[in-house]
């Protein structure tokens, strides 16, 4: 959660698209979710709460606030979120929760990417 706030705050728009769970990367890039943000002055970050999410569990959850301001001049506002993560491979990714996640383990390399983009697997949502 740290480093994806982190990541916001420097606008690192790879590090936030590699950090979402793989079977919504593609989506996240087609509807360019960051870049809204992108001019975004983020104040601070206050983890809240957290369930689970520890080295031997599979999902978390993230309860968290984190201040900004949309100019210099304007007024501090804050974002209230709970957000799941869920572990794969060893690593831990966002869960978009309005967001389907598009199911890639039965997808072979030569196969057309289950998310739609048109193109093969191997070249698209593979890891």
């Amino acid at each position: 959660m740290r480093s994806r706030y982190t990541a916001y705050t420097l606008s690192n728009i790879p590090y936030l698209v590699a950090t979402t769970h793989p079977g919504q990367q593609e989506t996240i890039k087609q509807q360019k979710v960051y870049q809204q943000s992108n001019g975004t002055l983020w104040q601070r970050l206050e983890v809240v709460d957290t369930e689970a999410g520890q080295a031997a569990d599979q999902s978390g959850m993230v309860e968290f606030k984190a201040w900004f301001r949309e100019s210099l001049s304007g007024p501090e506002q804050i974002h209230h979120e709970r957000s799941s993560f869920i572990k794969k491979e060893g690593l831990w990714y966002f869960v978009y929760p309005k967001m389907a996640l598009v199911k890639t383990e039965n997808a072979g390399r030569n196969d057309p990417c289950p998310c739609g983009s048109g193109k093969k697997y191997k070249k698209c949502c593979a890891p």
